[in-house]
């Protein structure tokens, strides 16, 4: 009976060093990270299984493998940018060079809150990836000519290689809010991770 209360003690504590540790493990919850905190990711940039590379002005960047890829949209700001869409249409991921030259986090601001509509969404205030800093952001909106709702995610960095060129690049996702979230983790942060300046 002693054995046996030993027994019941130690996988007691067991259990709780294993929870213990499964609690300080867990990785920070992007969706519900307060606006104050910030995320580092340090992957290598390498091939991505799946992903394609593309080469647009100023940058690389790794895009799924049966994403259209287009170019030549003009936002107001008067630039021309990139963009790649889902199969089906309903996610699209963008690339947009900003000739901008206030800062990083006021860029955001005014893509994510520039439509009226739109309620910012709880994340991460920056997320670093490859010692490169980005300004990040999310909000839900409408859209004008459905009436659906829509998801975006957006970051924005100064041009760590060329910024008297192009001072920064904003990249920014969108799409139906159902699988959002599955969307940015299989595909939205795996290609922001791929990005890189170039000259």
């Amino acid at each position: 009976m002693k054995k046996l209360g030993h027994y019941f003690a130690l996988s007691s504590l067991c259990l709780c060093a294993l929870a213990t540790n499964l609690t300080a493990c867990d990785p920070p919850s992007v969706h519900h990270a307060s606006a104050q905190v910030s995320v580092n990711t340090h992957h290598a940039v390498t091939a991505i299984d799946g992903f394609s590379t593309h080469s647009g002005d100023g940058y690389t960047i790794s895009y799924p493998n049966g994403w259209q890829f287009s170019t030549n949209t003009t936002n107001t700001g008067g630039y021309v940018g990139d963009f790649f869409t889902a199969p089906a249409g309903n996610y699209v991921f963008h690339v947009y060079p900003s000739q901008d030259q206030t800062s990083a986090a006021t860029i955001l601001n005014q893509f994510l809150t520039g439509d009226m509509r739109s309620r910012l969404l709880p994340i991460a205030a920056t997320i670093t990836v490859n010692g490169v800093v980005w300004q990040q952001g999310k909000a839900l909106t409408t859209d004008q000519v459905t009436g659906k709702p829509v998801e975006k995610i957006g970051w924005v960095a100064k041009n760590a290689v060329a910024p008297q060129r192009i001072p920064y690049f904003v990249l920014h996702a969108d799409g139906d809010p159902a699988a959002f979230d599955q969307y940015t983790n299989t595909y939205f942060l795996p290609m922001l991770r791929s990005f890189q300046f170039t000259k």
